[in-house]
């Protein structure tokens, strides 16, 4: 039977039009538009560690025991060009004080004569106001006469953002600090984004590293001063991670001699042009969509207003879109952190492992940001309880500890007590089948034989549920009251085309 001509060419106009769309932003890029295009829209945010390449050769040449000297320098360097001069030097203050706290609480932690509780309760307190400091700066202002003048007479001061290359959209928002045309304010232009120059990630460590001290599994004689600031300032993952252990960082340093080789050039050299892609494609494909379609980090009309998004499958998809460019974004400067590692020889470690193919929350979590997730699970979640009591409330408070992380908002800290609700009833669902599984003989166990053979169905059917239940919290932590316009604009426009 011969097909319908106009079915034949309704399929030509769509692969026609879906051609088009994919091609058009290849087409029309301005390859050759260094500074406008390849400096200003692919190597912004995250991806600035992309600067970190040139200093490579120095490390490559060093020899054994000047590496970690060269590890601090190249380091400092990388951020006084980035982060401006000023970050930098208070970057090397902070980390010689908190190596002198982590000194300090080695002794305390062996002292009999105060609670138990103490040292660690003063430490958390310690790195967590530090932390909550960081995050507030952002709102401090200098006289404009100062701020003038410092940006004229000292501009290095400033971030490489602030000072000529305008990344978009971090500093569009700081725009609103300009005062009469007048140059970005050097505070809020050094703390414009603690996720984006390292504080997050640094305080994550001082987890890890004041944790394992009081667990005494890091002897006094690799403590030093330089290992520990070789540590924190090691460039490639001092943005944004992946977050390395102290003993195994201080490990991969001690023997990446030996793993230097020229093997190590085209894997590195992929996962770097890997990353680049991925901001390409973010660049090309999804800041387009999120920022005219969606308003969001615009007006954000899609969580505040989403009745005037026309597209019910954009209304739909909107969130998804969302998460999907952050993955872009974070997991390619991931791959270029790790790639630009593997060039002198060390392994770092993986942080994403196919996130969109988890089949269930708890799946999700060891293949989503897994440095971070690893570290959270074993010095908060564990130290709380973990599995043996308390479970329900251990994954809250994890998971609350993880959404202000992110962000010092109600909406992110309620996201995160939610997420734990969910892992729970996951964890729950969990156990209930393995009580099922122990009485084959049941009516329960027989059914759940009979769903098992209906294979892929089952897997599908739960890799959409685990998809959908994440992405969809996440209306909370974009959106805050997003979580009930969007869903009830995509429940609204579903009911009116059944009527």
């Amino acid at each position: 039977m011969a097909a319908d001509p106009s079915i034949l060419a309704n399929l030509a106009d769509s692969f026609a039009s879906a051609w088009q769309y994919l091609i058009e932003p290849i087409v029309q890029t301005p390859w050759a538009n260094w500074k406008g295009f390849w400096l200003e829209r692919i190597f912004d945010d995250r991806f600035v560690v992309i600067y970190y390449l040139p200093l490579l050769p120095i490390l490559l040449l060093l020899r054994r025991r000047q590496l970690r000297v060269g590890l601090v320098l190249t380091g400092l360097v990388f951020l006084a060009y980035v982060c401006g001069v000023l970050y930098a030097a208070l970057w090397l203050i902070t980390c010689v004080l908190f190596h002198r706290l982590g000194e300090r609480f080695a002794i305390e932690c062996k002292r009999s004569d105060v609670l138990p509780i103490g040292p660690p309760l003063a430490a958390a307190t310690i790195v967590g106001g530090w932390y909550v400091v960081t995050m507030l700066l952002h709102n401090l202002m200098l006289p404009t006469e100062l701020n003038a003048w410092l940006f004229h007479n000292l501009p290095w001061l400033y971030p490489l953002g602030a000072r000529g290359v305008s990344w978009e959209p971090c500093f569009r928002l700081l725009h609103a600090t300009r005062g009469s045309g007048g140059p970005f304010q050097l505070v809020a232009a050094m703390f414009w984004n603690v996720h984006n120059i390292g504080t997050a990630y640094l305080a994550v460590r001082m987890l890890h590293y004041l944790s394992e001290i009081k667990r005494d599994t890091l002897p006094r004689s690799r403590r030093t001063l330089l290992n520990f600031l070789a540590y924190v300032c090691y460039g490639p993952s001092l943005i944004q991670g992946p977050i390395e252990r102290f003993e195994p960082f201080q490990e991969q340093i001690d023997t990446c001699h030996e793993r230097r080789h020229w093997q190590n050039l085209p894997p590195g050299l992929y996962r770097i042009g890997l990353g680049v892609l991925k901001s390409l494609i973010s660049t090309w494909y999804f800041i387009p969509l999120l920022e005219n379609q969606l308003g969001i980090g615009v007006d954000n009309r899609y969580y505040d207003h989403p009745e005037q998004i026309e597209s019910f499958w954009m209304l739909y998809f909107g969130v998804f879109l969302q998460i999907f460019w952050l993955y872009l974004e974070f997991s390619g400067y991931c791959d270029i952190a790790i790639g630009t590692s593997r060039l002198f020889g060390y392994r770092q470690v993986e942080n994403f492992r196919m996130p969109w193919l988890a089949t269930s929350l708890r799946d999700f979590w060891r293949r989503w940001h897994i440095s971070l997730s690893a570290i959270l699970r074993d010095y908060v979640y564990i130290a709380l309880g973990g599995n043996r009591r308390h479970v329900t409330l251990n994954l809250c408070l994890t998971f609350f500890l993880c959404g202000i992380w992110h962000f010092l908002t109600p909406q992110v800290g309620i996201w995160g007590i939610v997420m734990g609700l969910m892992i729970a009833v996951n964890q729950g669902w969990v156990r209930w089948m393995k009580r099922i599984d122990e009485n084959p003989t049941s009516r329960l166990a027989t059914i759940r034989r009979a769903c098992g053979r209906l294979r892929p169905l089952p897997q599908i059917c739960a890799w959409l549920i685990t998809q959908h239940v994440f992405v969809f919290s996440l209306l909370i932590f974009f959106g805050g009251h997003g979580v009930i316009t969007v869903p009830r604009e995509i429940i609204r426009r579903i009911v009116a085309w059944l009527s």
